[in-house]
């Protein structure tokens, strides 16, 4: 009897034992579901935010895109309308400048010469025609008259810095020497521009090029290479040799200037530099015109 007692006292123990663990079972499964029935809730509630903080930001930038284009837009149409005003204001200056401009003809050209006493250009050297080239316009023979990455970059050199920049082709100068005059104004570019134009359709530019040579000043009230040639070297300029076609092609730079022997001769290395580079002369070349002290006539009188 006792140990029916006992035995029942430890099934009751293991029931009740049994009892108290699934029911602890029960209550972390009920708290599991509940904490994820939360978690899912917490995270509904986050993707609610999450698209809708999505959507503001979508709106807001929409927004601001149109704004932009917008302003662009705007911008544009301000452009176009002063690209309009001032492709008009440009015709006028053209044309007010050109009003009353000679045809430019050969004989217009020959008829101008400064002087009497010139040369053909095919008797003029080889080295003096490409001391200019290089010094004075070195794709000469490649445009039409207008360098105009030259001109564009002279244009914002002399805008951006206080230094003066030309951006005049042997062309134009051409027409200033023979065709208009010095003074600096617009009216007198544009036509130094039409001119030098025009004169690519009536001559070679080897005929351009030799009515350059025949009037340039050089100083000492000498134009053109004839009398250059002969007031500074004594000499016909079909015997000048390289260190005297550099030192010429020099001072037309500037002959107040470069008409005194010593500033000639520091002159005379930048064309000769040029000419190097250019492929004109090679190296021994450029050596040997550089240690030739080239006098002047006046320095060996």
């Amino acid at each position: 009897m006792n140990y029916s007692k006992s035995s029942n006292k430890i099934r009751r123990k293991k029931i009740s034992s049994n009892n108290s663990h699934k029911s602890e079972i029960q209550s972390d499964v009920v708290s599991l579901q509940y904490q994820l029935e939360k978690n899912r809730i917490d995270r509904s509630k986050i993707d609610e935010d999450f698209e809708l903080e999505k959507e503001i930001f979508y709106r807001k930038r929409h927004k601001k895109r149109i704004q932009r284009n917008n302003l662009i837009s705007k911008c544009l149409s301000f452009l176009l309308v002063l690209a309009f005003v001032g492709a008009i204001l440009a015709s006028v200056i053209v044309f007010v400048s050109l009003k009353g401009a000679p045809t430019v003809t050969k004989d217009l050209i020959y008829s101008n010469y400064v002087t009497q006493n010139t040369v053909p250009v095919n008797q003029i050297p080889d080295n003096l025609k490409n001391a200019i080239i290089s010094t004075e316009d070195k794709r000469f023979y490649e445009h039409k008259g207008v360098d105009f990455r030259s001109l564009v970059r002279s244009v914002v050199n002399n805008i951006l810095s206080d230094s003066t920049q030309g951006g005049s082709t042997i062309d134009m100068q051409v027409s200033k020497n023979l065709l208009t005059s010095e003074d600096r104004t617009m009216k007198r570019k544009i036509r130094d521009i039409y001119n030098a134009i025009q004169m690519n359709k009536v001559m070679t530019k080897d005929e351009i090029l030799g009515a350059y040579l025949n009037n340039i000043y050089f100083g000492k009230g000498s134009y053109g290479v004839s009398n250059a040639a002969r007031k500074y070297f004594g000499r016909n300029v079909q015997d000048l040799n390289l260190s005297e076609c550099a030192m010429l092609a020099g001072i037309t730079n500037n002959p107040a200037r470069f008409m005194q022997h010593d500033e000639a001769k520091r002159r005379q290395k930048v064309v000769l530099t040029h000419m190097y580079n250019q492929g004109y002369i090679n190296y021994d070349q450029y050596i040997k015109a550089i240690n030739d002290p080239t006098p002047f006539k006046s320095e060996i009188a």
